[in-house]
């Protein structure tokens, strides 16, 4: 979006008349963790004449362009953020406690019938900076990283709708909000939000669910081919994401809840507002119509097989038959060559699974390539012959990994190879409401996944959504909760997934339980209210933001959050204070389709 220089300011036909009085930088010394650390604050006061629509203007989330001419160009402003605001009468400042109660009353009187009569009076307005400039070159602003600070004295407008959704969205990028204040959509770009990881922080009642499913529905829109696998331990995301299993799976550690249609209906969170909208009988019809087509499934803790066909087990049968002298040995050797120089070429291990370098289709033509000349020289009807047509039978026609049939109960390892498949749903939903069960299923299922990616297996998008994060990647893990298990496995995960396209987002009401590494893994979050100024200083220290800016999320509302971004948003690491969409929608639609 090109934005004109007369499109970027709005100081509300004049009314907005702003001059920076002050900035600085104040330090907030702290422990987080067992650790001192120090929290910035950088901000400017404006003052502009008090009125009482700029006043209430200010008081949604806005952004002002201070003027900061440099040596290169007049025409340059400083773009800050404003984080606070107080209105303020000449006449109060010689208001005292001291003073007798009457005359007291006739000066605040007097105060409440001037406050637009009197030239005096004025509003204070403390801004951040966001650490970008505007520019504007040929009658054109351009946006960029600055370090510059303000000049006191000079003057500060304020950014128009047209110059904020200039700033702050991405082109052509998915909906994720709209900017408090001036009800601008404001965009991002999912597929970074997938591959950068992402955190839903908020405190019980702000809605971390709803906004997680409405992303969970914009990843599935945005992402072809995208594959998400939640794991849920309170029992929010079947209700929330009804319309999606249509097409999906549910899995459960529950057998009850496989076995009998009314404890998995039991087993699901109603969110109260919905129920009060279509009453709870619909939602659970609903409910019962997904389990009755055969979308809930079991998921077990069994260890998986430890009966596997290796590449080893192949090498160890050609080194056999080397070391027995029988006929076929210099074929032997020459192939066990070939094969050894193979595997080490393409990155395959001898503990490999047969299956798993069958899976894909161009190593696996390279393996059988080498067998069948070896066989070519064995008899027909020896026994290594025998043994190398089995080979390549399973080379040839792998067990089906991939396919999605009905199966009686997968483990977290099948689950994850069901998740590659080419006949995958888009959503899979794991309802493991034990704790211990829910990490171990989480950790085995992130090893299996990461493994078969490394290998090659698939390029197909992954996401992994973790709710209740901090039961999963804990800031203090130990073996027998299995929290120690599951963290190793989230943060490799985190570290790592990014390279073999699969991303992980965590929702969590307790960002200071989280372990810090996973913290700082994530590149783009939402918070909200956050009561506790631990969890917000965390937020400050983990992300580099101005620790007023976060502060502010203790007055946000239900479905409001604060949005910043490393790399799914135009600006990197800018604040914006959003309101997001209620996923609610979505399923009354669809309940009533279903429960006309």
């Amino acid at each position: 979006m090109r934005l004109r220089e007369e499109q970027l300011f709005d100081d509300i036909d004049g009314r907005f008349k702003a001059r920076v009085r002050t900035h600085g930088t104040s330090f907030l010394k702290t422990s987080i963790r067992g650790t001192e650390v120090t929290l910035r604050s950088s901000t400017a006061t404006l003052e502009t004449r008090f009125d009482m629509l700029v006043l209430d203007k200010l008081h949604s989330p806005s952004f002002v362009g201070i003027e900061r001419p440099t040596a290169s160009n007049p025409k340059t402003f400083l773009i800050y953020e404003v984080i606070g605001v107080r209105a303020t009468h000449l006449q109060e400042l010689g208001v005292r406690v001291s003073m007798p109660g009457v005359l007291r009353e006739e000066f605040l009187q007097t105060i409440e019938k001037d406050w637009e009569k009197a030239r005096e009076n004025w509003i204070d307005v403390v801004a951040a900076p966001t650490g970008y400039l505007a520019r504007v070159v040929n009658g054109i602003v351009e946006f960029e990283k600055t370090t510059i600070s303000p000049l006191t004295g000079k003057q500060a407008h304020l950014l128009s709708k047209e110059a904020v959704e200039a700033f702050v969205c991405v082109e052509n990028g998915a909906e994720v909000g709209r900017l408090m204040g001036l009800n601008v959509p404001v965009t991002a770009k999912i597929d970074a939000m997938i591959r950068y990881h992402t955190g839903v922080f908020g405190f019980t009642g702000t809605g971390k669910s709803n906004l997680t499913s409405t992303l969970v529905r914009k990843a599935v829109e945005t992402v072809e081919g995208l594959r998400v696998v939640v794991f849920d331990v309170a029992g929010e995301y079947v209700v929330n994401l009804l319309d999606l299993l249509e097409d999906g799976l549910v899995y459960t550690t529950e057998r009850g809840a496989v076995e009998n249609v009314e404890e998995f209906v039991r087993s699901q969170t109603i969110p109260e507002s919905l129920e009060e909208e279509l009453g709870a009988e619909r939602i659970e019809k609903a409910l019962r119509t997904l389990h009755e087509n055969g979308r809930v499934r079991r998921l077990v803790l069994t260890e998986p097989s430890r009966m596997k066909v290796l590449v080893e087990d192949v090498l160890n049968f050609l080194g056999s038959i080397v070391s027995s002298e029988r006929p076929g040995a210099i074929a032997a050797k020459i192939a066990l060559e070939r094969l050894v120089s193979f595997i080490e070429e393409n990155g395959i291990r001898e503990t490999d699974r047969l299956l798993d370098v069958a899976a894909d289709p161009r190593r696996a033509e390279a393996f059988r390539s080498i067998l069948k000349e070896f066989g070519g020289e064995l008899h027909g009807m020896s026994s290594e012959a025998k043994t190398v047509n089995t080979i390549l039978r399973v080379l040839e026609n792998p067990r089906e990994i991939t396919s999605v049939r009905r199966e009686a109960a997968v483990n977290p390892e099948r689950l994850a190879e069901l998740t590659l498949g080419e006949e995958a749903p888009c959503l899979t939903i794991v309802y493991a409401p034990d704790l211990v069960e829910a990490r171990k299923a989480v950790s085995r299922y992130v090893d299996r996944l990461l493994e078969l990616k490394k290998k090659g297996f698939s390029r197909v998008n992954v996401l992994t959504v973790l709710d209740e994060a901090q039961e999963f990647v804990p800031d203090k893990a130990r073996k027998e909760d299995a929290t120690e298990q599951s963290n190793t496995a989230v943060e490799t995960l985190l570290r790592q997934g990014r390279k073999y396209r699969a991303g992980c987002w965590l929702s969590t009401q307790r960002v200071a339980h989280l372990n810090v590494n996973a913290l700082q893994q994530l590149h783009t979050y939402f918070t909200s209210t956050l009561p506790r100024s631990y969890d917000r200083m965390v937020i400050a220290d983990a992300y580099s933001l101005d620790y007023e800016v976060v502060n502010r999320v203790a007055e946000l509302d239900t479905g409001e959050w604060m949005f910043v971004s490393y790399k799914a948003t135009k600006r990197r690491n800018v604040p914006v204070f959003i309101s997001t969409p209620n996923n609610e929608q979505k399923i009354v639609e669809h309940i009533k389709k279903l429960t006309p």
